[in-house]
């Protein structure tokens, strides 16, 4: 409904402009056109074009060259064209560039139904259409419409749909030049069913933003063109000649084509054989050069001017070309495979509609499932509060019997939850320990493996006697040998690492790098996160002040500590990037990425009891309500659902903090994220 209020008042603003031809106007248009000076010597270099298209730019930058050699194609054939853009197709694919290569995708697939394989062209723009969507990239899907509605000019219906889907992606994106031939071609549609005032506003409005944004573009010619058309008597013959006075003109055959065309048109319904033959001619003598589709309408005219003769029988001669030229292209079995791709890309849009409202469903029956739980709880309070009134004058003793056997499974309770709680941690290490030392053991099995042919070399050399050769593979042997030993090294501290962390705090101070501290266990936090969500991506941002050196600390501690928090901050983002409305990006804002960021700063005297050290974990989830925020460090409370969590992570954190002699505190802003702020003293 949304879709469809937008698209009438856009169509209601631009037909506000066709009360009477605007004559003044499009003359004063065309004066600029005509003014400006021609940029063919650059364009025409195409391989200077596709040398720069492949730098680092933009997808936009990128698509705006592609069609700067596909419109400028003035001395390709339609097989050179197929080959550039099949070229410029594989560069977007060999750069992972997907927006460019949806755009050329469903360019390429309409050069392919212009040259006679309609069904083939179809697949590849609907291809182009999955792949567009898949970059949520708004010109790239409007491209895909747009090229969509083009290869439908039997189906007004369908044309017309995709040119409105295309139009509204246009104007989100600000793609003028493909706004542009939107309408243009949007205009011809109204012209075929001899709606002339439909099709001006759309014409005017085409040819506008060609000249005042695209000077150099093929739009302009055709604007003015398909204006012409509109034109009284009086001017249609004077746009067709100021086309031919255009720059971008001078030296493209399509556009001599179409001015030859609709010249030799005029000229028929003038009457004027002689004028008409001559211009028909030039037409054709272009044909050879112009795609399947422009040969139709060559057919069409010769057609018309053989039946405006008297006594010939030409006419049936080209009629018989044109229906057979014409069914080639858009004949019964073409148009059901065609037909049958539209049917199967409105059944994929009704599947995307109803897995939407499948899923609008659940969060309704998930809502009222949790109110009338939620609801039962409360009733169960109320009525096991008013039982306990009633029992409590008769139950005090025993009650005090069993608060003291309370309290007792209480302590024991929450050693097994501590406890917990450390083994839970040490699960979140597990996994990105793994994948860390993996690595290692890699490079040493690998050396070992090199090491021991190295050996056999080298007795090899000994017993030939070549001395030299065999002191340089004991030479590399040694190497070989220093990098086993440094990379053993590396996955002994790993694992002294992780043993310090699953051991039983000893409760001494040491010296501790804490910069290092904070990068492990951001890197083992991470691929432990990642070992249980293999969907799981986020942005990892560190920011260490190297001044800070070794602080007295229980690393133990600490590290459960960090861990803690980086836990509660990949849970945070990960939450977000799984909303519903984050699907969706708004007109103008960035899709959202998941970033976690750990920075050190050193506070106070760099010595003396004035020194503490700051560490920041930030996260850009949804932050903590403000409601809940005089609650987090509380034992057993939490907001992740029922089985995820304990409440206790930031409960022992903050006693481990103060403990420490620190103090542990929040920052945090609805909707944009959280920075747990933790501060130690760089002695106590």
């Amino acid at each position: 409904m949304k879709q469809l209020v937008s698209t009438c008042f856009l169509l209601l603003s631009i037909t506000c402009m066709a009360q009477i031809f605007p004559k003044n106007y499009v003359d004063s248009l065309t004066a600029v056109a005509l003014s400006t000076k021609s940029n063919y010597p650059l364009v025409l270099n195409r391989d200077s074009v596709l040398k720069l298209m492949w730098q680092p730019h933009s997808s936009a930058d990128r698509i705006a060259m592609f069609y700067t050699i596909v419109e400028n194609s003035d001395l390709l054939t339609p097989e050179q064209l197929f080959y550039y853009e099949q070229h410029i197709l594989e560069g977007a694919q060999k750069v992972g560039d997907k927006v460019l290569e949806a755009a050329v995708l469903a360019e390429l697939g309409y050069l392919t139904t212009q040259n006679g394989n309609t069904a083939g062209g179809l697949k590849m723009i609907y291809k182009s259409l999955e792949l567009a969507e898949a970059t949520g990239n708004a010109q790239a899907v409007g491209i895909a419409y747009f090229n969509l509605g083009l290869c439908y000019p039997n189906n007004k219906k369908l044309a017309k749909e995709y040119y409105l889907k295309a139009l509204e992606y246009f104007r989100k994106s600000n793609s003028y030049l493909n706004t542009s031939w939107n309408l243009i071609n949007f205009g011809r549609l109204y012209m075929q069913e001899e709606k002339r005032d439909s099709a001006l506003p759309l014409f005017v409005e085409g040819y506008r933003l060609a000249v005042e944004h695209h000077i150099e573009s093929n739009a302009v010619a055709y604007g003015l063109l398909n204006l012409s058309d509109v034109a009284d008597k009086a001017n249609r013959l004077k746009y067709i000649r100021q086309v031919g006075l255009m720059p971008i003109a001078v030296r493209n055959d399509d556009i001599k084509f179409w001015v030859a065309l609709y010249t030799a048109r005029y000229y028929i319904q003038e009457k004027k054989m002689d004028s008409a033959f001559f211009y028909a001619s030039e037409m054709n003598s272009y044909t050879g050069k112009v795609s399947l589709t422009r040969r139709l309408e060559s057919l069409v005219i010769m057609g018309e001017y053989y039946r405006a003769l008297p006594n010939t029988d030409s006419t049936l001669s080209y009629l018989e070309r044109y229906y057979t030229l014409k069914d080639s292209l858009y004949g019964n079995k073409v148009m059901e495979q065609a037909q049958s791709m539209a049917y199967n890309d409105m059944q994929r849009q009704k599947e995307l509609i109803a897995e939407k409202a499948a899923f609008q469903t659940r969060m309704i029956l998930y809502f009222l499932s949790a109110v009338a739980v939620f609801l039962m709880g409360l009733a169960f309070i109320f009525w096991r509060s008013k039982r306990k009134e009633q029992q409590a004058k008769k139950m005090v003793q025993l009650q005090n019997d069993q608060l003291e056997q309370t309290l007792d499974k209480l302590k024991s309770t929450q050693t097994q939850l501590i406890q917990s709680e450390k083994m839970a941690s040490l699960g979140e290490l597990t996994a990105g320990i793994a994948h860390e030392i993996q690595n290692p053991l890699n490079f040493v099995n690998n050396f070992s493996e090199v090491s021991t042919e190295l050996i056999d070399e080298m007795n090899e050399e000994m017993a030939k006697g070549n001395i030299e050769d065999a002191k340089q593979i004991a030479q590399d042997l040694k190497q070989n040998l220093e990098k086993i030993n440094h990379h053993g090294k590396r996955a002994g501290d790993i694992v002294k690492g992780m043993l310090q962390h699953s051991r039983s705090s000893s409760g001494v101070k040491e010296p501790t790098d804490i910069n290092a501290l904070c990068d492990e266990y951001l890197r083992l936090g991470y691929h432990g996160l990642r070992a249980k969500d293999k969907d799981f991506n986020a942005t990892m941002k560190t920011d260490f002040d190297a001044t800070i050196g070794n602080i007295n600390i229980i690393p133990q501690d600490i590290g459960r500590v960090v861990l803690n928090l980086l836990t509660n901050a990949f849970y945070a983002v990960n939450e977000k990037k799984k909303s519903p409305h984050l699907r969706q990006t708004a007109e103008g804002e960035e899709p959202y990425e998941p970033i976690i960021t750990v920075a050190t700063k050193r506070l106070g005297s760099p010595s003396g009891d004035g020194g503490k050290v700051e560490i920041r974990v930030t996260d850009n989830g949804n932050g903590i309500p403000k409601k809940v925020l005089d609650k987090i460090f509380q034992p057993f409370f939490t907001t992740k659902p029922t089985g995820q969590g304990t409440g206790l992570g930031l409960s022992l954190s903050y006693d481990i903090v103060k403990a420490h002699g620190g103090e542990l505190k929040v920052e945090t802003k609805e909707g944009e994220g959280s920075t747990f702020i933790l501060v130690l003293p760089t002695i106590y």
